[in-house]
């Protein structure tokens, strides 16, 4: 495509949708000749011995308007140049259909003479201001030579007026269109400008959206770095002891010794193959999964954090929660987030407890990280979401835990929000909407503040 191809495109494809407009527009105007000429045919009388000429030029706007209809279907929106032509040509054909009309409709005194006013607005909508002129010079000598021809110039002072004042207002007509045309146009090319900068923008942001959700997975790796190294020594102390228990007995193999190397093997494939997973940058695929496999999945990635060596965690799965469609990995980085901050949060309980809890209600999945910690205060209820807010001590939290799982829980059509009870705990809920039930409620319950998180966030 050529350069100026390419940069007349907005405006060639704002030229093609005039165009068609008026191609719909000649439809009911050609329609309406026919009928009127019929109409005076069987009823008014006013033009008895030219209803026939009437009836003809009416049938040729509907026949070349047809010819316009398959051309401009087959002209592509990128020919400015052919479109401009096109342009001329349908004006062209109007202003020659519309001359012999008026001559047939007693010129000067013709009800018809006021088309013009409407082909000179099109003239201004279709073509640039000085070919809009020429096709209004174009416009009054045709009108004048076909009043000529057929004998009816003006003859009287006030027809010569009436001719003058016709003229006067086909030009201020085209100065007025154009300009307010021009108007819109340059609007027109500002809002496409805008909104390019706001694509440009939202494309930033999703683009920084997406590093910063997989900086907090890498904190969250941080935080779990020690459990995963001990997690990873096990069994690598255990293949070490039967390596040496071989190398002791080289002529007395034991026969489960291959074995239980490969088991060992196979657990340090297992949590590296998890560690990747979560690690990898969330993709946004959809997929129809199990909601309690996926809750499970992000559990089992927790239990590396050396926090839980004193937190119980129960697990309360429901039964019929089943599966719905969903961003997997997205929603394991949410769960893996409120949990790391419900551990934190039950840091100085008694008897500290986390429980995960999995539900299906009124259409949607529920999935529930409840904490019997300090609770949420009430002067963070409303910051709590907030990008880079966290009342944890500097250096343990980044403060966008929170702000990175409403997102990604809202890019699931989903909602997230907490309820607290200051010296109580708290309770963190995800409702996630299947997609193949009805409900269509997305209200959050009464009392709860939809999008906060805990007293340590």
């Amino acid at each position: 495509m050529a350069k100026s191809d390419a940069l007349a495109g907005p405006g060639s494809r704002l030229l093609e949708q005039q165009l068609q407009w008026f191609v719909k527009l000649r439809w009911i105007a050609g329609s309406l000749v026919v009928i009127g000429a019929m109409l005076d045919r069987y009823w008014f009388a006013q033009y008895t011995d030219r209803t026939l000429l009437l009836e003809i030029v009416g049938a040729s706007i509907l026949v070349y308007n047809a010819v316009f209809y398959i051309a401009l279907k087959q002209t592509s929106p990128q020919k400015r140049s052919l479109l401009l032509l096109f342009a001329w040509i349908h004006l062209l054909a109007d202003f020659i259909s519309l001359a012999m009309l008026i001559t047939l409709t007693h010129g000067l005194r013709s009800p018809l003479l006021g088309f013009f006013v409407f082909h000179m607005v099109f003239a201004s909508l279709l073509l640039p201001r000085l070919m809009a002129l020429a096709a209004t010079a174009a416009a009054i000598a045709m009108v004048g030579t076909a009043l000529f021809v057929s004998n009816q110039m003006p003859e009287s002072r006030g027809e010569w007026f009436t001719a003058f004042g016709a003229v006067v207002t086909l030009v201020g007509v085209v100065f007025l269109a154009n300009h307010l045309t021009r108007s819109l146009r340059r609007q027109r090319r500002q809002l496409l400008r805008q909104n390019k900068r706001i694509r440009k923008v939202s494309r930033q942001m999703r683009r920084q959206h997406r590093l910063l959700a997989q900086h907090e997975k890498m904190v969250a790796l941080g935080q779990m770095a020690a459990g995963v190294a001990h997690e990873i020594a096990n069994p690598l102390a255990s293949m070490d002891s039967l390596l040496q228990l071989a190398q002791r007995k080289p002529e007395n193999p034991r026969p489960d010794l291959v074995q239980k190397l490969r088991d060992q093997v196979a657990r340090v494939s297992q949590i590296v193959q998890q560690m990747r997973s979560f690690s990898h940058p969330t993709d946004g695929q959809w997929q129809n999964q199990p909601v309690n496999t996926v809750v499970e999945q992000a559990l089992d990635i927790l239990r590396f954090d050396k926090r839980l060596n004193r937190v119980q965690v129960i697990r309360e799965f429901g039964e019929d929660v089943g599966a719905i469609a969903l961003q997997p990995h997205a929603l394991q980085q949410v769960i893996v987030n409120l949990f790391s901050n419900a551990l934190d949060a039950v840091e100085s309980a008694e008897n500290p407890t986390v429980t995960v809890r999995t539900a299906r209600r009124d259409g949607s999945v529920i999935i529930e990280v409840i904490d019997n910690g300090g609770g949420i205060r009430p002067e963070h209820m409303k910051r709590l979401f907030e990008p880079f807010f966290t009342t944890k001590e500097v250096g343990r939290g980044t403060g966008l835990g929170l702000s990175i799982s409403y997102r990604l829980i809202d890019q699931q059509d989903g909602q997230l929000w907490a309820r607290s009870e200051l010296g109580a705990g708290a309770t963190f809920t995800i409702r996630l909407r299947d997609r193949a039930s009805h409900s269509q409620n997305r209200e959050a319950p009464a009392g709860a503040a939809v999008i906060s998180g805990n007293p340590n966030s």
